[in-house]
């Protein structure tokens, strides 16, 4: 095989685009769980917890649970920023190490049932397995801007 049919095999995997896919899902579910915790009602706990943790020694009140919550889900919608953006420029097969660290950061996004963080880890694999096909393109590019 020479290799001109090896490079074209290569641009025609579909590796970054099945990841920049998950990575997309990933953020977006990633968003969405984290918009529902901003928008969680705290007074559906049930107070006996409450209770059982001031018993224990914790002081907590219904405003702090409200407070750290709100913490959490602002600094979750952030992070699940991050995989969208790595989604689209796995799609494009550009940028391959911002694109990995993309993949890396939408491991801490959770989503519902840690779906998310499993969605960027394959994502993630897949992206490593396909730096020839960034390369590649990069390069294919390159070579097309310099002939216009």
């Amino acid at each position: 095989m020479d290799t001109k049919s090896e490079n074209n095999e290569v641009i025609n995997s579909f590796k970054p685009v099945i990841a920049g896919i998950l990575l997309l899902i990933a953020g977006l579910l990633g968003i969405y769980t984290w918009t529902s915790t901003a928008f969680f009602d705290v007074n559906t706990i049930d107070p006996s917890i409450i209770e059982q943790l001031q018993q224990s020694g914790v002081e907590i009140t219904i405003e702090q649970i409200e407070a750290f919550l709100g913490v959490c889900a602002i600094i979750g919608i952030i992070i699940s920023i991050f995989p969208l953006l790595g989604g689209i420029i796995s799609i494009k097969r550009k940028m391959w190490g911002f694109t990995i660290v993309m993949s890396i950061i939408g491991l801490f996004t959770i989503g519902p049932f840690l779906l998310s963080s499993i969605l960027s880890l394959i994502a993630l694999i897949l992206i490593a397995l396909s730096k020839k096909e960034f390369q590649l393109k990069s390069k294919k590019d390159e070579n097309i801007e310099e002939y216009s």
